[in-house]
């Protein structure tokens, strides 16, 4: 992702926040591998490599604090050469001075973060912001999966004994820690940037509140697999059609209108027909069954994009059956609506949601859609 350093640089402010690429092999994290229930989501956390921490980080950043915040871009900058930056929040476009930011640190270690750790990378944003690298953040989080140890939440939770930790530690913690090409002694110059230095920035993110607001992003989902959902009952069809029917029920008049060999332009030209007035009555049913399924996606998965994507399982699962030519309308429905119910939806994360009658509402959605047409060639 192209960056730029604080206060420097020029550029226009982006018009949308771009958000991170898709996890790899998303669908595979949903259930351990498809067996069993969804992992604990600290435990998850515990299982993550350092870089899919950072990438955890920023999913946060860009889905969730964009929402608390106005965010410009969100950038993970972790390692070698990010001057002790992993997660790089941008309030300002580029070409603003002073250019204001936030800095997520992410440390994935096995045991809670301490002090001496903590110095040390408070040493790096000290050194680089004296060598005019880059400006202070506005803000310095701390983001762990273990949380941090009571010694070091005391000295965060007072700036003045977090500055003089980390002086009267110097030599222990952060002389050796802040680049690898030489040993940074406290000179004079330093002790003064440190007497001067806002210690406040510095806090830490609290693991589970961290989740809780991750839980509120499209990437949850993927990253903590399948929540225990209880779904609730579709909602019913209304009592007149809704102008959000219109392409199926225009094709459902074509294909009774096809089987009678009339025109139908309303249900009461056939209501009177048991045969078909069921056909009608069962695609509302079910084409309002799959939009509970679509709300579920929404409401409670938090990306209305999983129901599309669905959608799409069927439209290249079913492509030889909705195509096939020489059939009646009424046929090519019933043919597709058969196979529908047995399409598989691989590990979909939809999937352990779909009801038979979702599947049936599923073919009424794409003809919604224009997907597909049930008259014709």
């Amino acid at each position: 992702m192209a960056s730029s350093e604080p206060g420097k640089g020029a550029g226009a402010p982006l018009s949308a926040l771009p958000p991170p690429t898709p996890w790899p092999n998303a669908n595979a994290r949903l259930l351990g591998m498809g067996a069993g229930l969804p992992i604990q989501p600290l435990d998850r956390l515990a299982q993550f490599s350092a870089a899919d921490f950072e990438r955890f980080t920023l999913e946060w950043a860009s889905d969730y604090l964009s929402t608390q915040v106005e965010v410009v871009e969100a950038q993970q900058r972790g390692g070698a050469g990010d001057k002790g930056r992993d997660v790089v929040v941008w309030l300002d476009p580029s070409g603003t001075e002073p250019r204001r930011w936030k800095l997520y640190q992410c440390k994935h270690y096995g045991d809670r973060l301490g002090p001496g750790v903590a110095a040390g990378e408070i040493a790096k944003v000290l050194y680089y912001t004296l060598q005019g690298d880059y400006t202070s953040p506005e803000e310095y989080w701390f983001v762990t999966h273990k949380g941090t140890t009571s010694t070091l939440q005391d000295l965060l939770d007072d700036p003045n004994k977090l500055r003089d930790f980390v002086t009267e530690n110097w030599d222990k913690h952060c002389a050796g820690e802040i680049t690898s090409k030489a040993i940074v002694a406290l000179t004079g110059e330093m002790k003064d940037h440190i007497a001067s230095f806002d210690f406040s920035i510095f806090k830490a993110k609290q693991p589970l509140e961290l989740i809780s607001e991750h839980a509120q992003t499209r990437y949850h989902l993927t990253v903590f697999g399948a929540p225990l959902i209880e779904r609730p009952p579709p909602p019913e069809p209304p009592s007149s059609v809704a102008p959000t029917e219109s392409g199926y029920i225009t094709q459902l008049f074509e294909v009774i209108g096809e089987a009678m060999e009339t025109t139908i332009s309303d249900p009461s030209d056939f209501i009177h027909l048991a045969t078909y007035k069921g056909i009608f009555e069962r695609s509302r049913i079910t084409f309002y069954c799959a939009e509970g399924l679509k709300e579920l996606a929404r409401d409670q998965m938090a990306d209305p994009a999983f129901f599309e994507t669905l959608l799409s399982e069927f439209r290249e699962g079913l492509y030889f059956t909705y195509t096939t030519t020489g059939q009646t309308g009424l046929n090519r429905l019933k043919d597709t609506v058969k196979a529908a119910q047995s399409l598989q939806l691989g590990g979909h994360v939809l999937a352990p949601h779909v009801q038979a009658k979702d599947r049936e509402g599923m073919c009424h959605q794409m003809a919604n859609e224009g997907i597909l047409k049930w008259c014709g060639t």
